[in-house]
């Protein structure tokens, strides 16, 4: 299901807004004091967080391993939607990390959706299957989710709250190994 553009610019204009970080924004955000919990915790891992849950319309992902999973099926978990490439030199850094990170918390609700942009499914079987990643990963051979979500810069990663909405995303990798990523989604997890 093609997620609406009005949705995509929504979002890509919230990354955007909240990346200025200063200027009127940054006052009105002060003003309010409307910073969720979870901020200063993500934005310590690089992440921008959205003054507020962007909504994220369902769609489905073709699952490496077969089939096809629906956004919807992951309500009451945090999810860990993460663009990446088997070329990409960053996505490569990270993915031991988000790896690390899935094996921490895989038992809480915590879910990653690691979708690899524009190559063939036997490109990224081939690359998962020599490194020995476990965590879910999904195809998109033509890039159209990568495209509707902004991914124009990989990796991309946003994270989603229980109810499906962006609350933060980052452009670039992330360190999700650490003792702080792991804390972090496990309590988001919890709540």
């Amino acid at each position: 299901m093609r997620i609406q553009r009005r949705t995509i610019f929504a979002l890509l204009a919230t990354f955007a807004l909240a990346a200025l970080g200063s200027g009127l924004f940054a006052q009105a955000a002060a003003s309010a004091g409307a910073k969720p919990w979870y901020a200063a915790r993500l934005e310590s891992l690089g992440f921008t967080v959205f003054p507020k849950p962007v909504p994220v319309p369902d769609f489905s992902a073709e699952a490496l391993a077969g089939g096809s999973v629906n956004l919807s099926q992951q309500k009451g978990k945090i999810v860990l939607l993460n663009f990446w490439a088997t070329w990409c030199p960053p996505c490569q850094q990270e993915m031991p990390a988000i790896e690390k990170l899935w094996k921490k918390t895989k038992a809480a609700k915590f879910t990653v959706m690691g979708v690899s942009v524009g190559e063939q499914p036997g490109t990224v079987k081939d690359f998962i299957a020599r490194k020995g990643y476990t965590y879910p990963i999904f195809v998109d051979p033509e890039g159209t989710l990568g495209t509707e979500f902004g991914a124009r810069s990989i990796p991309t990663t946003y994270v989603l709250d229980k109810n499906g909405q962006a609350i933060a995303g980052i452009i670039g990798g992330a360190p999700y190994d650490g003792a702080e990523a792991a804390s972090i989604f496990a309590e988001l997890a919890a709540k």
